[in-house]
């Protein structure tokens, strides 16, 4: 086997405004974080979108995805809340807040703003800076969407560990270093419960 290194191309998602829809919340777990030095420990997910434009598509002809991960809270001061009022057109009730079942919004449409940043090493990447209500009429162009939609919680009672093993490698090591990852058990083919220290990666 003969291997070289060879430069991996990525084209981004073009900066603008764009119909999407939400096809993945994964439930991340406990995540550290060092900002300035301080590392702070939180609950995190990740909110992903599926670009319905067909003029804006990845060369391969794929629609482009982005994501966004968040501290999971409806603080008043949170990422999350702001984002979803926008996208929702409006704030949350107080018996919203008490407790919102965030799976709701998947597979709903959104209007996303999408930016263009420089990192300091000089490479140019898109984010996902802000979610919208989609105009009124604004709909789906017919066979757009053509992501499954996707739903790994570790709080459920069964997590589906069908969509875990459809996440990228990378994402799986994350999660898996999660407190909550690790006090999960894999069930086995046969139903029986797996080897909790096997099933773990390093």
């Amino acid at each position: 086997m003969i291997i070289s290194e060879t430069a991996t191309t990525y084209t981004p998602c073009p900066p603008g405004s764009y119909l999407a829809r939400c096809v993945r919340l994964i439930d991340l777990g406990t995540q550290k974080t060092d900002f300035q030095g301080e590392v702070k420990a939180a609950r995190k997910i990740a909110v992903s979108f599926e670009v319905l434009d067909d003029e804006a598509r990845m060369t391969d002809g794929r629609n482009f995805m982005l994501s966004k991960r968040y501290t999971a809270s409806l603080h008043e001061k949170a990422g999350l809340r702001k984002d979803l009022a926008s996208w929702r057109g409006r704030d949350f009730t107080p018996d919203e807040l008490k407790g919102f079942d965030l799976v709701n919004v998947l597979g709903k449409l959104a209007f996303i703003s999408v930016v263009e940043a420089t990192k300091p090493d000089g490479k140019t990447y898109t984010n996902l800076a802000s979610l919208m209500k989609p105009p009124k009429g604004m709909a789906a162009p017919e066979g757009a969407a053509t992501e499954p939609l996707l739903h790994w919680d570790m709080s459920a009672a069964q997590p589906d560990w069908t969509v875990f093993d459809a996440l990228h490698e990378r994402l799986q090591d994350q999660i898996a270093e999660s407190p909550e990852f690790k006090k999960l058990t894999r069930p086995t083919d046969d139903g029986t419960p797996a080897d909790t220290d096997q099933d773990i990666p390093f």
